[in-house]
C-alpha cells in the first residue's frame, strides 16, 4: 500500500518512521487509497504527483513530531480546509445537475458561479496570483488558459491534501463519532467563500437579503470555533447561533 509513496524516500528511516509511528503509517495509507479513488492523475504529471506525495508525507510526518500533534494538525487541517473551499464552491453545479458534494442543498450554495470564472480571475486577488504563479503573467489572447481545468486541478490537488490531513486527524483522536463536523466546516468555509466571490462580482448574495450580511458574518464564526480548540464545532456554532434566525444547514450535528 506504501509501494508509491515509500520510493520516493532512500534508505531505511522512512520505512522505519512509518512503522514506529501509527498516526504516520495510518495517514499514509489513507492518503494512498484517496489518491487511487480520485481523478487527480488526468490533470498532473508524475512528476508534479511525487512532489504532491513526498510534501504530503513530510507535512504529517512533522506533525507526528510536533509536541501538540493534534493541535498543530487542527490548525493546518483548517487551512486546508478553506484553501479548498475556494474552489470547491466554483465546481458546484447549477440545479437541476447533481451535485456530487452535497452542497447545493445546503443554505448559502448556489452552483451559479461557474460562469463566472473569467470574471473572478480577474478580480480575486487568491485566484488571480494562483494562475500568475503557473503562467508568469504570460497568457495567449489567442489560446488562453482552461479555467475550468485549472479549477479542478486545484481542487483535486487540495482534496488529496485535505483528506490526508483528515486521516491524521482522525487518528490523533480529534474528531466526533457521532456528527463529525468535518462536512459542516467545509460547507461554512465554502460559504464564506460564496458569499465573497458574490460580492466582488457585485451579484445579490446567496442567502435571503433580509439575513444575508448577518449569515455571511456567522458562517465566518465557524473557523473561529474549529481554531479555538472547540471540542465539536459544528455543535457549538449551531447552539451559539441557534435563535438568530438564519439558515442552517443539515448534516446531523
Amino acid at each position: 500500500m506504501f509501494t508509491w509513496i515509500g520510493n520516493l524516500f532512500a534508505g531505511r528511516s522512512a520505512v522505519d518512521e512509518r512503522r514506529q509511528d501509527p498516526v504516520l503509517a495510518t495517514s499514509i495509507e489513507q492518503s494512498a487509497t484517496v489518491y487511487s479513488q480520485i481523478p487527480l492523475h488526468q490533470f498532473i504529471d508524475e512528476p508534479r504527483r511525487r512532489d504532491l506525495a513526498r510534501a504530503l508525507y513530510l507535512e504529517v510526518n512533522d506533525i507526528c513530531k510536533n509536541r501538540n500533534p493534534a493541535v498543530t494538525c487542527r490548525e493546518r487541517f483548517v487551512t486546508a480546509t478553506l484553501k479548498l473551499a475556494a474552489y470547491q464552491v466554483l465546481l458546484v453545479p447549477p440545479s437541476p445537475e447533481p451535485d456530487p458534494f452535497g452542497l447545493r442543498e445546503q443554505p448559502g450554495i448556489s452552483g451559479l458561479l461557474g460562469p463566472y470564472l473569467p470574471r473572478l480571475f480577474e478580480c480575486n486577488d487568491e485566484l488571480r496570483s494562483a494562475l500568475f504563479r503557473e503562467t508568469g503573467g504570460e497568457t495567449d489572447d489567442a489560446d488562453p488558459p482552461d479555467l475550468a481545468d485549472f479549477v479542478q486541478r486545484h481542487f483535486w490537488e487540495k482534496y488529496w491534501h485535505l483528506e490526508t490531513l483528515n486521516a491524521a486527524r482522525i487518528a490523533l483522536g480529534d474528531w466526533v463519532e457521532e456528527g463529525d463536523w468535518k462536512q459542516a466546516y467545509l460547507h461554512a468555509a465554502a460559504v464564506t467563500y460564496e458569499h465573497q466571490y458574490r460580492w466582488e462580482l457585485e451579484l445579490a448574495p446567496a442567502f435571503d437579503e433580509s439575513v444575508a450580511k448577518e449569515a455571511a458574518n456567522a458562517y465566518s464564526v465557524f473557523t473561529d470555533i474549529v481554531v479555538s480548540g472547540a471540542r465539536n464545532p459544528a455543535r457549538e456554532w449551531r447552539d451559539y447561533y441557534h435563535a438568530s434566525g438564519i439558515p442552517m444547514p443539515d448534516f446531523g450535528n
